[in-house]
């Protein structure tokens, strides 16, 4: 928490205005914000005595004084993000800029046990400890999960992917000594891709990975709904009384676009699928067909409901990037108003996109509250 005496409109605004231009001088500040030059160059001197930002040189002159130039420090703040799968755990540090500044992916089956929330304390505090961080530069660890979070971002209302009780809040705080709040995966991804993006447009982010998910974020934050259930695209019916989808029901897009789908033909190994539809393989371009078949009557209709972006995340979203121009155009034939498939697009973070949305949620409090 910031001293009082930086708690002020002035100090927020300004900061604020470097975390969007990165740098700047003191009177493009005062030209800027509508601010007086000594009101600035206080309040400079703050935040360079906070360590939030820096001198980063001066001006070419023109004849007179030169300017000095101040920058971000993308380092004063970190956040922390972990990722808890069925079968993985995965764990990022980043900075107020979202830059990766570590990361750990390992294979450890989920259990819901005190040895399991141990072994993740023990990496957390290993990757921390790595890189000698001031521990009171550590803003807090968001814990992203495949499961639907409550408001209070401590209780979990449904899940099915991975067996968690009620009271898993409690079990992790027993072994984390730092401040952390849960977030489901999708609502996290789909936070990272927007603010990477630094776009104040709606956008939709459609995980697909094992499981099938997204979110949709609006000026930079997470629609939730009124139950919090908002954006579960992956249990929207596409084909009436279809495949049956774990959730029980029928037809649901999870049953037909999850990664399984396609990494099922390669014992499990989603990599391998993509290397053998690479190289032309006729019975993977087969079933890489019917899957975006599927996956492109769900990302029109998407078009049809919020009529923005849609970002295709995932383990699958990953790979897409080399697929986007057929894709599009699977897309577009079943759209009745538009001739372009530019608003669809892969996403940035191809790989854990749900560890760094949760740690950026910590970024985004930091900044908003200044």
């Amino acid at each position: 928490m910031q001293d009082k005496k930086y708690m002020t409109r002035d100090f927020g605004n300004i900061y604020r205005m470097f975390y969007q231009e990165k740098q700047s001088s003191r009177q493009q500040i005062a030209d800027k914000l509508g601010i007086s030059l000594p009101t600035v160059t206080h309040n400079l001197n703050l935040l360079n005595e906070s360590g939030l930002i820096c001198k980063s040189g001066a001006f070419r002159s023109t004849g007179g004084r030169k300017a000095n130039m101040y920058q971000l420090v993308p380092d004063a703040k970190y956040a922390l993000g972990i990722d808890i799968t069925q079968n993985h755990l995965s764990i990022v540090l980043i900075n107020l800029n979202l830059d990766i500044i570590d990361s750990k992916r390992m294979r450890c089956a989920f259990e819901d046990t005190g040895s399991y929330y141990q072994n993740m304390a023990a990496e957390v505090n290993a990757l921390l400890n790595g890189h000698s961080l001031d521990i009171r530069k550590l803003l807090g660890i968001g814990i992203s999960l495949p499961a639907i979070v409550e408001e209070d971002q401590a209780t979990i209302t449904y899940l099915t992917v991975i067996q968690i009780s009620g009271s898993i809040y409690d079990h992790i705080k027993a072994y984390l000594p730092y401040p952390f709040l849960l977030f489901n995966d999708a609502n996290s991804a789909g936070l990272a891709e927007s603010w990477f993006s630094k776009s104040d447009k709606p956008t939709v982010y459609l995980l697909l990975s094992n499981s099938v998910g997204g979110s949709l974020t609006v000026d930079g934050k997470i629609f939730t709904g009124v139950n919090w259930r908002a954006s579960e695209f992956g249990h929207m019916c596409i084909v009436p009384h279809g495949k049956r989808c774990y959730c029980g029901c029928y037809g649901c897009l999870d049953a037909y676009c999850s990664a399984k789908n396609l990494s099922d033909f390669t014992n499990g190994n989603l990599e391998a699928f993509f290397e053998k539809l690479s190289s032309g393989n006729p019975g993977y371009r087969r079933v890489f067909s019917e899957y975006t078949d599927y996956l492109a009557l769900a990302v029109n209709n998407l078009r049809m409901c919020y009529d923005c972006d849609v970002i295709l995340g995932g383990t699958v979203g990953s790979h897409m990037a080399g697929y986007l121009k057929q894709f599009r155009r699977k897309a577009i034939a079943l759209n009745p108003f538009e001739k372009s498939g530019d608003y669809i697009k892969s996403c940035h973070y191809r790989t854990e996109a749900s560890a760094v949305g949760a740690a950026a949620h910590y970024i985004h409090e930091f900044i908003e509250e200044l």
